[in-house]
Formats: C-alpha cells, sequence, structure tokens
C-alpha cells in the first residue's frame, strides 16, 4: 500500500524521525529510486537526535487549506483487471508434483542435504539438510546446480568446485571445495490452474467463484485506500499552491546533504554505490541529487505549512494522534520514542493531524 500516494506522505514522516527531532524536515520523494531506499528509512535508527536547528524559513502568506477542492479516484476494478491479478496469483504459487520415474532435469526443484569441505574440513556456511533447491535459478556457486543435473532420488555426488574470486567470504573466495551432496526428493514445478484444487491449496475458500469474489473484493478495498491517500495527496498540494514562502536554502541544503549521506549508507549496506544504484532506475548521480534536492525543498514548504496550519487552527498533539503514529510504524508509542525522541515523534504526529485536517475539511468531486 505505501508503494502508492500514501508512500509520499508517510515517507515525509520517516524522514521527519529518521533526520533528527529538532528541525525535522521531512522529505517528499519524487524519483523511483529514492522511493526504494526512503521506505527502508522507516525503520528506526536508535537514539537519532539532532545536531543543531537550522531555520526553514517562513509562510509570507497562507493561502486556502479549508475548503480545496480534489477529485476521487474511480475504484471500480475491471474483468480485466481481475483476471490479471488472479493470473499474477497463479504465476506466484506453481504446483510442486513429485517425480521418482525420471532424473532431475534444469528447472526441477531438488531437495538435498549437502556439506561443504575445504581441505577435507567442513567450512562454516556450508552444510545443509531439507534444502529446496530449484536447479538452474543460480541460487549457488556456478556448478552445484549443474552438477545435479541427471540426478535421481536417493543418489549421493560429490561435486568439485571452485568459489569465484570475489566471493564475500575471504576464506572462500578463489578456493577449491567438495560438495557431498544427498538428493531426499525431486520435484517438478508445473503452471498452477484456477481450479478448485488450486483455491484449496492456497486458500480457505473451497470454489473458484469465492475465491475471485474474495480477490475482487480485495482490489476493490486497495482503491478505496488508495483514492483516500490520492484525496490527502492532492488537498495537501492544493494547500501548498496557495500559500508562498520565503525558505531558507541552508536549511534546504541541510536537509539535502541529510539525505544523500542516509542514503550512500544504505546502498553501501547492500554493497553498492549511490551511482550504479541509481544507474538502475534509468538515472545519473546528479539528475538524482537534482531531484533529491527539489524534493528537500519542497518537504521544507510542507513542513512550513504544516505548522502555520496547526498556529493557525489551534492544533495540538493528543495520545491519540502518537498511537496512529505508532500503529503506521507497527510498534508502540513508548517504543518509538525510545528510537528517535519525543520531539520528533510529537513532529511527525502533528503533520498527520494537519495533514488529516486539510483531508476533511476538502471538498472532494
Amino acid at each position: 500500500m505505501k508503494k502508492y500516494v500514501k508512500f509520499v506522505l508517510c515517507g515525509m514522516a520517516a524522514a521527519a524521525l529518521v533526520t533528527g527531532c529538532s528541525s525535522n524536515k521531512p522529505q517528499e520523494s519524487q524519483s523511483t529510486a529514492a522511493e526504494t531506499v526512503t521506505e527502508a528509512s522507516s525503520e528506526p535508527e536508535s537514539g537519532t537526535e539532532a545536531e543543531k536547528e537550522v531555520d526553514r524559513g517562513t509562510v509570507t502568506k497562507l493561502g486556502q487549506y479549508k475548503g480545496v477542492e480534489v477529485k476521487r479516484l474511480p475504484v471500480e476494478v475491471s474483468d480485466e483487471e481481475l483476471d490479471a491479478r488472479i493470473q499474477s496469483i497463479l504465476d506466484a504459487n506453481p504446483e510442486y508434483i513429485e517425480i521418482t520415474d525420471r532424473a532431475a532435469k534444469l528447472g526441477d526443484v531438488v531437495n538435498i542435504d549437502y556439506v561443504g569441505m575445504k581441505d577435507g574440513e567442513a567450512f562454516d556456511g556450508g552444510t545443509a539438510e531439507g534444502y529446496d533447491l530449484e536447479l538452474g535459478s543460480k541460487t549457488f556457486i556456478d556448478g552445484f546446480e549443474d552438477g545435479l543435473v541427471g540426478v535421481k532420488t536417493g543418489e549421493e555426488r560429490s561435486l568439485n568446485l571452485t568459489f569465484p574470486e570475489a566471493y564475500h567470504s575471504e576464506e572462500l573466495a578463489g578456493q577449491e571445495v567438495v560438495f557431498d551432496v544427498t538428493v531426499n526428493r525431486i520435484e517438478e514445478k508445473r503452471e498452477a490452474v484456477l481450479d478448485d484444487n488450486f483455491v484449496q491449496r492456497m486458500s480457505d475458500f473451497s470454489t473458484v467463484d469465492e475465491f475471485k469474489a474474495d480477490t475482487l473484493a480485495e482490489m476493490e478495498a486497495e482503491r478505496e485506500s488508495q483514492a483516500d491517500q490520492q484525496i490527502e495527496a492532492d488537498a495537501l498540494q492544493k494547500a501548498l499552491d496557495n500559500s508562498e514562502f520565503d525558505v531558507n536554502q541552508e536549511a534546504v541544503e541541510d536537509q539535502f546533504q541529510k539525505q544523500m549521506d542516509y542514503y550512500n549508507s544504505m546502498v553501501q549496506m547492500y554493497g553498492m554505490n549511490l551511482a550504479d544504484y541509481v544507474a538502475m532506475f534509468g538515472m545519473t548521480e546528479d539528475q538524482f541529487q537534482e531531484e533529491l534536492k527539489s524534493a528537500a525543498e519542497t518537504a521544507i514548504r510542507q513542513q512550513l505549512l504544516i505548522d502555520a496550519i496547526a498556529e493557525a487552527e489551534n492544533l495540538q498533539v493528543e495520545d491519540g494522534d502518537r498511537e496512529l503514529v505508532a500503529k503506521e510504524y507497527g510498534t508502540d508509542v513508548e517504543a518509538l520514542k525510545a528510537s528517535y525522541g519525543e520531539e520528533a515523534v510529537d513532529e511527525t504526529a502533528k503533520m498527520y493531524k494537519v495533514i488529516g485536517f486539510i483531508r476533511d475539511n476538502a471538498v472532494v468531486k
């Protein structure tokens, strides 16, 4: 659900918590690459505190924010869309049939026990029992899966292999090893067919009609939620467009640098650099930084607007507002405070409250 419009709002809240509690300048991510990383930023960084408070600027004109007109997205689900969703469910849940009358081939799933040995001694991480491996999936090092093509159930096979030079474990990189493998079971993967048997295998329903009806209801609920989220985002944007700001560019740069530091540290956790990561989304690092700086300024405008509306309407953060934030993060208020700090939690709760106020007072067409 957060992949849709609600991501923008929750992303703002996530950034508010992660980047510190005094300045709390939330971010609106505008690129797919940034979106993927920012979602991860909703995970706590324990004990985060602001280093300093940077003046964001001022709202020079608070424009209309009550009664802004927005359109509600259609929520109907077409037969074609329902069929596509069901097909995706079928594709994600193939049927596995145990095979006893032939040897394993590429595409089969073999259930194996294996022991990896280097210089005659088992090495850490090289042993497992009852492991399901799809032959041809490239899950294991080169030669392992190909070496099991042609095995039969109950067969034992030794594989003489060499770890790649670039392997993440220095102790194993480029080393010759032997894997002793026992094949417990061979299964053939077959495309799932929408019938009562599939429905009973994958759900609590008994018939295809029941399964289709439930899937349709789920899709309609998703559309309703997306439409509600779009109303929030559009109403907030209208309020922003109606107002005028004097934004402190030092605050923009501060927000930008904090987010760049965060993104760089995140991609490093995945063994990548930022340039390679954003290239996966068809962007250069310069393009990513330009979008991120623009998003930083937008985020500051949003926070300035939120503060101004909260003051104009005397919207105070209450326990219920904090609980709403904690619910979004799948935790409780005290745990959230321990991870981010009380002031950051209250800033985020205020953000939720003001956005809800703008939404509730919007005129929905």
